[in-house]
């Protein structure tokens, strides 16, 4: 899948699961109103006694969404679930225990099964959300850790000058050697090589691969190889 096509797959199951769990607390405050009718209550009552309900179960998931964005630890997860959770429980109870029987028709399982479904469905929907916020995250994590070597491994190296090499066999004076540009271009193919596998590339390995191509240097210039190839720190991912 194309990164168009997936960012469009996102977006479609995001606005679905809104609209989705919308329309579910819509009809779950319809029948949490008609509990609180039934219970006595009216006017402004009524009508607002439905959202002191269902508000637990809102403010839980959007706290959730929050906790996963920001990357909370599972134990300060744990109250936004607890308060998810009490919410859909009470939710639940409320729209079926509105469900009463009428003169010759009792009340049976369907009904109250039909009176569920609307907190259920509100709360299968933070899940679906959850679920594609957490493997969205997972999947730019991925990304970052395999783009990061890349920058590291291909940036230009420093100046031919930097690095001065002479055969182990030569005894005159390192310093006044002429680079040996097929020492370094061998060294750059090998660490792009690791990089491309994705393989951890120590400075010991890189010599051990330098003269397993025929190339001689002492140990003292290896630092100064791996540096001028861009393999800092003494490894490269």
């Amino acid at each position: 899948m194309n990164a168009r096509t997936r960012k469009a797959a996102l977006y479609a199951i995001a606005a679905i699961a809104i609209l989705a769990s919308a329309n579910a607390l819509a009809h779950s405050y319809a029948g949490l109103y008609d509990w609180a009718v039934h219970h006595r209550l009216t006017g402004w009552q009524a009508m607002s006694w439905p959202a002191e309900i269902d508000v637990f179960l809102a403010v839980g998931e959007l706290a959730l969404y929050v906790a996963y964005l920001d990357g909370w630890s599972a134990r300060q997860r744990i109250w936004p679930w607890a308060t998810a959770l009490t919410g859909l429980a009470v939710s639940v109870a409320g729209n079926v225990g509105h469900i009463q029987a009428a003169p010759n028709q009792p009340v049976i399982l369907a009904d109250r099964l039909t009176a569920a479904t609307s907190p259920l469905a509100a709360f299968a929907g933070l899940s679906v959300g959850l679920l594609v916020l957490k493997m969205t995250r997972q999947h730019a994590g991925t990304q970052r850790r395999t783009s990061a070597p890349a920058i590291l491994v291909l940036a230009p190296p420093p100046a031919p000058t930097v690095l001065r090499m002479r055969p182990a066999q030569d005894a005159g004076d390192p310093a006044d050697a002429e680079p040996d540009s097929r020492l370094l271009r061998d060294a750059i193919a090998i660490v792009r090589n690791a990089s491309a596998q994705g393989q951890r590339l120590s400075q010991r390995t890189l010599a051990r691969e330098l003269r397993g191509h025929g190339h001689h240097f002492p140990n003292d210039h290896l630092r100064l190889i791996a540096e001028s190839v861009g393999l800092a720190c003494g490894t490269a991912a």
